[in-house]
C-alpha cells in the first residue's frame, strides 16, 4: 500500500520539476481552481476563521482567500515538501506542514477544505482505494468544527483515465448519511466533470417540527 502513496508523491514531484509553480504541477492542466474554490466562499465570511487545506499543492487556495480579502488563519498540509516549500516562500503568513498520507492530522479548524485528494488510486484494488478514502473524509470530517468541503471526480464523465478515482454522487450521499451526518448538499454546478460535497456538522433536529436546528 505504501508503494501506490509514494508513486503519487514522485508523480506530483516530477511534475512540480517541469512544471514550477503552475496548475499543470498538481496534475490540473487547465487550472480553474477559483471554480473549485467558490464552494468554501460562503463558509469564511468572517475574520480569524481557521482553514484546514488537506493536500493543498501549492497553496493556491490561500491565494485565492487572499485576493478576495478573506482575513483567516490558515493551515496547509501536503505529502509532497518541494510543494510545502514553495508555499511557505510565497506565504509567509500561512502555516504549512508536511503529513503522512497514513498518518493523522491534529488540530481543530473551522472549515477543512480538500481538493484533487482523492482523484487518484491510491491501491490498486479499487474498493480498498475508495475505502482508504472513506476512512480520510471521515477522519478530515472529525476535524471541522463547522463544515467540510470536498471535491470529487464524477462519474458522469466521457472518459477516466488510468488510475483515476471517480465517485457517484449516490456512494458519496450514502456515505454522508453513513458516516457523517444527514445535513449535507453535493453540488455538481461548478465543473462539468466533477463534484463537490460541503457536509455540515450539525446536523440536529428540531422536534416536533422534523427541521434542522440551523438553517443552511
Amino acid at each position: 500500500m505504501t508503494d501506490n502513496f509514494e508513486k503519487i508523491r514522485i508523480l506530483y514531484k516530477d511534475g512540480y520539476r517541469q512544471h514550477g509553480d503552475s496548475p499543470k504541477a498538481l496534475l490540473t492542466p487547465k487550472g480553474r481552481n477559483s471554480l473549485r474554490f467558490r464552494a468554501i466562499d460562503s463558509f469564511v465570511v468572517h475574520k480569524g476563521i481557521r482553514v484546514l487545506d488537506y493536500g493543498c499543492g501549492l497553496g493556491y487556495l490561500y491565494g485565492y482567500l487572499l485576493e478576495q480579502g478573506r482575513e483567516v488563519l490558515y493551515t496547509g498540509c501536503d505529502i509532497v515538501p518541494e510543494f510545502l516549500n514553495a508555499c511557505a516562500k510565497k506565504y509567509p503568513a500561512g502555516f504549512f506542514k508536511q503529513i503522512d498520507a497514513l498518518g493523522k492530522v491534529e488540530g481543530e479548524f473551522d472549515v477543512v477544505f480538500s481538493s484533487g485528494v482523492f482523484n487518484l488510486q491510491t491501491h490498486h484494488n479499487i474498493s480498498e482505494s475508495k475505502a482508504y478514502a472513506f476512512d480520510k473524509i471521515a477522519a478530515l470530517y472529525e476535524l471541522a468544527q463547522e463544515v467540510l468541503v470536498c471535491d470529487f471526480l464524477s462519474t458522469f464523465v466521457d472518459f477516466e483515465q488510468q488510475d483515476a478515482q471517480h465517485f457517484s454522487p449516490g456512494e458519496i450521499a450514502e456515505f454522508c448519511c453513513r458516516r457523517l451526518g444527514r445535513r449535507f448538499q453535493i453540488r455538481h454546478d461548478l465543473l462539468p466533470y466533477e463534484f463537490t460535497l460541503v457536509a455540515w456538522k450539525d446536523d440536529s433536529v428540531k422536534r416536533p417540527e422534523n427541521l434542522f436546528s440551523v438553517d443552511t
